[in-house]
């Protein structure tokens, strides 16, 4: 594993015995983890893939989480809501304009076999990065995303082969499956054959049917 400067890069080859693929993903972790949470996924999706895994720039371990980033602030209302941090989101999505190009190109990859991966935040700075600023992508994979109008749009301009994989936990309890269902409709009405949905009964995670999912969905990409 190695690490690059601006924001924090690891970048994860795969294991000595698999022929490495031409292609990389992308990994953008959730609010109060860190580069290394979705790592250990990527051998049960694409093992014979480069994993590029950004660390957010924000640091909550003054909020008493150890260890833990975010991409940008959720504050707690008082009716049981999230307020997310809009400015500190974009300020995010600027970065990831920036550093992304910067990482795969370092890694030896092109953008055009380059799959973003997104959990959480992560997803929907995924989202913004693919139907706001059209970054270029083999596919974008977004697990238990929120929907955020600022910065996907009516997701008219999404390519018609672009392939986007989505997943959410019908129990989640931080993000609703609502705000999933929302998002896949909205590729849905654009880019119906590409769509690839997959929810399960969990909470906010990735569970076993996902994972199995987007295996399939990876081999297809």
């Amino acid at each position: 594993m190695s690490t690059d400067a601006s924001l924090r890069t690891v970048i994860m080859p795969p294991p000595s015995d698999i022929t490495p693929a031409d292609r990389c993903v992308v990994l953008l972790h959730g609010y109060g983890a860190n580069a290394h949470d979705l790592l250990p996924l990527r051998d049960d999706i694409a093992p014979a893939w480069t994993a590029i895994a950004i660390e957010a720039p924000i640091d909550l371990s003054p909020m008493g989480m150890p260890n833990g980033r975010a991409w940008f602030h959720i504050t707690p209302s008082a009716d049981g809501t999230l307020s997310l941090d809009v400015a500190g989101a974009e300020s995010a999505v600027r970065q990831l304009m920036a550093q992304i190009p910067q990482a795969v190109e370092s890694a030896g990859f092109s953008l055009e076999n380059t799959v973003i991966m997104g959990f959480s935040q992560g997803a929907m700075l995924g989202h913004a990065l693919l139907l706001r600023e059209h970054l270029t992508m083999r596919g974008l994979a977004s697990c238990s995303g929120r929907m955020m109008r600022e910065f996907v749009g009516d997701g008219s301009r999404v390519c018609a082969d672009q392939p986007v994989f989505l997943s959410h936990g019908t129990h989640d309890e931080l993000i609703p499956v609502s705000s999933g269902h929302e998002l896949r409709d909205l590729y849905q009405l654009h880019t119906p054959a590409c769509v690839t949905w997959c929810e399960e009964p969990i909470g906010h995670g990735i569970g076993p049917n996902m994972i199995e999912s987007m295996r399939a969905w990876f081999a297809a990409v």
